[in-house]
């Protein structure tokens, strides 16, 4: 099998978005919520899955 078919058929096969959540996405959400605008966020699960959990 090749790598682009277990990445399509197994790795990405239940995820929503059918692709994988990027490093700037995560690091744009952490910026965030580093900043002022973020303040009242305590205690707060931010999933950055592409739709994994709510699968």
């Amino acid at each position: 099998m090749s790598e682009d078919a277990v990445i399509r058929d197994v790795l990405l096969a239940a995820q929503p978005t059918k692709r994988f959540v990027q490093v700037s996405e995560v690091a744009a959400l952490t910026l965030h919520l580093c900043s002022d605008a973020a303040a009242s966020i305590t205690g707060a699960v931010l999933p950055v899955d592409g739709g994994w959990t709510a699968h």
